[in-house]
């Protein structure tokens, strides 16, 4: 007779494995001790994932997951225009909040190891095209200038996005301040700099904000589950 299935088998998986980076750093983590803090044997880890390096990857997606479900709470809890530099700041107050997408995008080797350098994703690609769609919407709404093209504030916005994830691999590790600092920075001039000077329309731009969002959360989905 087959043995029982171990209920949310994934679940406990990733929860033990997002306790033990945090509590020891994942250099320093065994497949066989994430199967011993989640109550299973080791051979139930490779039933779910195919090695040590798939468990991170589910770990930070769930984190990704959730960090967009925060900010799409806010983009819909939030009165009035929500604009460019308003959805960056929830993003990285999101960010902060978590200790491992934190010690991802701060270059935290002692909790994530040589994943801080080993960043390296044809998924930003696909995105371009998700934040041409954003960047119109935005534009129609009134809240950037429709004179620039999208697909110029796209780059600009990409090579923002993809400075943060490889910089610490080049620049070494920053701080959640500084790291904060330079995004209300860049959030604030790029909203002055785009500016289209006359009235917004706050639910079309809530609209392009949430159906970035969506597709985000769709990407994610695609590449497992929680």
């Amino acid at each position: 007779m087959p043995r029982p299935r171990i209920a949310d088998r994934r679940g406990r998986i990733l929860d033990a494995a997002r306790e033990l980076v945090l509590d020891r750093g994942w250099a320093d983590v065994t497949v066989a001790d994430v199967a011993a803090r989640a109550g299973i044997g080791k051979g139930a880890v490779y039933l779910e994932f195919a090695d040590k390096a798939a468990i991170l990857a589910g770990v930070l997606t769930r984190s990704a997951r959730a960090l967009t479900a925060e900010v799409h709470a806010r983009v819909l809890g939030s009165p009035g225009l929500v604009d460019l530099p308003a959805v960056y700041r929830f993003g990285v107050d999101a960010l902060l909040g978590d200790p491992l997408m934190r010690a991802l995008y701060l270059g935290d080797e002692g909790v994530l190891g040589r994943h801080v350098h080993d960043v390296a994703d044809d998924r930003y690609l696909r995105r371009m095209g998700w934040l041409a769609d954003y960047v119109t919407g935005l534009q129609r709404a009134g809240v950037l200038d429709p004179d620039v093209p999208a697909a110029t504030v796209v780059r600009v916005l990409s090579l923002f996005t993809l400075g943060m994830v490889h910089a610490p691999g080049v620049l070494g590790a920053t701080s959640a301040e500084d790291l904060s600092a330079a995004v209300d920075l860049f959030a604030d001039l790029v909203g002055r700099g785009l500016a289209a000077g006359g009235p917004a329309d706050p639910d079309a731009a809530r609209a392009a904000q949430l159906a970035l969002l969506e597709s985000l959360d769709a990407q994610l989905g695609l590449l497992g589950p929680a």
